[in-house]
């Protein structure tokens, strides 16, 4: 390891991997690699003006200033891309090294943005070059982390810069597993005759190490011990008298890049097991977040606070827990709602957006199965955009589950994909991840409809309920009937988070009617455990917004024609 002054090569290489085979359709670089590697955006008004803000950029790394460092990195550089790379990459870090004087951690830094560039443009098409020479500078920069002593690791970036690393390292790994998946899939579908596949299946297969899930895992392990933020976290959970200031950790300090990219790093596994879905290993790597801090550190940025919320929210549904997950994304829905600017880079607006319609979808599909009240607001929203499927999804429409599943599940992947085996059946992860999600609302069709006739009554028979189902052309005999109401007995029955771990709870009944079968007659009542008059102070909360929201758009109508 060097300290990031002296002016050494960074190096941390034990892999050493071999050249990439060459690409089919390489990425357009804005020049000509083969003209003695020279790269003509050196000159002109473009470089001109990248140099000038590697130059500034450098300056302020340099000099620590982190405010100057985040106005240069969220937003210079976007406008930057946006005006004269928008289809090509930017220069190459050997183009920069002069500006940053050879400095060997800000030239992996910016050679990090590089191909982070390269996969924002050309996301469907990035060479297996580009994908290993980006693992290896990955490698590199957490290597040097890892194995610097403290007083080596004297810098510090911004919150947003630090997320950056840890959301694209796991994009990238998540893009390659996905990447060779579909490579095994050409090579097994009689498309292997490709000279192209069939020599970059060989060299994946020859080189297990890139981009390894082992590697991945072990990696974001060793981030979050190395930062201590589990010791902080536990201490802070446990209530403990070292328990530190939220500010100490998401503001800048001596510690302060460590600990976030620690607790960064703790996202990241939470991610990473839900797209290979280990869903209760994904739940126990959050345990320790600081989700009952009054200042949440996750909240510092608005795209990890949102990350967090959703592939959390998705284990919950994953496992059953309906009520959890709704309960996290209507409170995010809500927050988001309330966000006037979601962000300063246009592509984290859209993905934002993105993230926000995905989960109405996952509130719209966990209230059909758990039905619930919820925020008016977000109420509104599920019916203003989502109408016709919520009637769907009511009517017990197994292809709008699917549909709404497909679109606004996460990017499954496998851990491992076999290339010797020619033989081997290349299961579809996210085919694998729908399939198990299906059996559960099959299980689950039926029970809406008798949800309902049972909130109508205080007191039935089984047989009279079981003749209602007869009328919606589902004849059933009592006694089979009797089998459905146990199996809604037990499908309401769920673990709901009261506090503490997300990977713990109590066995509650979440929904708003509680029943008992006594003999042959069955006895309704309301859930004690629901709190109605919270919801409807909530709604007439919300009604007073709204006509709050008319009185001021009518005065102004009126000042305006005065």
């Amino acid at each position: 390891s060097h300290p990031i002054g002296s002016g050494e090569v960074m190096s941390v290489d034990p892999v050493n991997l071999p050249d990439a085979p060459p690409s089919a359709a390489p990425i357009t670089r804005g020049y000509d690699e083969k003209d003695g590697d020279k790269d003509p955006v050196q000159s002109g008004e473009a470089f001109e003006q990248f140099k000038n803000f590697i130059q500034s950029l450098y300056k302020a790394f340099k000099s620590q200033d982190l405010v100057e460092v985040l106005t240069l990195y969220d937003s210079k550089l976007v406008q930057l891309s946006d005006l004269f790379y928008k289809g090509q990459a930017w220069p190459k870090v050997e183009s920069i090294q002069e500006l940053c004087e050879g400095h060997p951690l800000f030239m992996v830094l910016y050679k990090e943005m590089y191909y982070r560039h390269i996969y924002a443009i050309n996301s469907q098409n990035v060479t297996i070059e580009d994908r290993v020479e980006s693992f290896q500078n990955y490698y590199n920069l957490f290597g040097f982390i890892l194995s610097s002593k403290e007083s080596e690791s004297n810098f510090d970036l911004p919150n947003q810069w630090i997320w950056d690393l840890v959301d694209e390292f796991i994009y990238q790994y998540n893009d390659f597993a996905r990447y060779c998946a579909r490579l095994a899939f050409k090579q097994r579908d009689q498309r292997g005759d490709d000279d192209s596949i069939q020599a970059n299946a060989e060299f994946i297969k020859n080189n297990p190490t890139i981009w390894n899930t082992a590697y991945v895992l072990k990696t974001l392990n060793e981030l979050t011990q190395k930062s201590d933020i589990l010791k902080i976290l536990e201490s802070d959970a446990s209530g403990g008298s070292t328990t530190v200031p939220t500010s100490d950790i998401t503001e800048k300090g001596p510690h302060h890049f460590l600990r976030m990219l620690g607790y960064y790093s703790l996202i990241g596994l939470l991610r990473v097991h839900t797209t290979l879905g280990d869903y209760h290993s994904a739940l126990r790597s959050i345990d320790l977040i600081d989700w009952h801090r009054r200042e949440k550190i996750y909240s510092k940025v608005v795209s990890s606070n949102i990350t967090l919320h959703y592939y959390t929210g998705f284990v919950f549904m994953m496992i059953r827990r309906y009520a959890d997950a709704i309960k996290l994304f209507t409170n995010l829905l809500t927050h988001i709602s309330h966000i006037k600017n979601l962000a300063g880079r246009g592509y984290q607006r859209e993905d934002i957006q993105k993230k926000s319609d995905q989960m109405l979808y996952f509130l719209a599909m966990t209230l059909s199965l758990c039905p619930q009240r919820i925020d008016e607001l977000i109420l509104q929203q599920l019916r203003d955009k989502l109408s016709d499927k919520m009637s769907r999804l009511a009517q017990g429409d197994e292809s709008c589950y699917i549909e709404m599943f497909k679109s606004a599940a996460p990017k499954f992947i496998s851990a491992t994909t076999d290339f010797s085996n020619e033989n081997a059946a290349v299961m579809d992860a996210l085919e694998l991840q729908k399939n198990m999600f299906m059996v559960e609302v099959q299980q689950q069709l039926i029970l809406p409809t008798i949800r309902t006739y049972l909130s109508l009554y205080s007191t039935i028979t089984v047989e009279k309920l079981a003749s209602f189902m007869s009328a919606e052309n589902r004849p059933l005999a009592p006694e089979k009937f009797r089998t459905y109401l146990l199996q809604l007995k037990h499908k309401t029955q769920q673990t709901v988070w009261t506090g503490g771990k997300p990977s713990e709870g109590e066995h509650l009944l979440p929904t708003d009617i509680h029943f008992v079968i006594n003999k042959d007659m069955v006895h309704v009542t309301t859930n004690p455990n629901l709190k109605q008059q919270q919801n409807h102070a909530q709604y007439f909360i919300e009604q007073i917004r709204h006509l709050n929201s008319l009185w001021d758009d009518l005065q102004g109508s009126t000042a305006r024609s005065g």
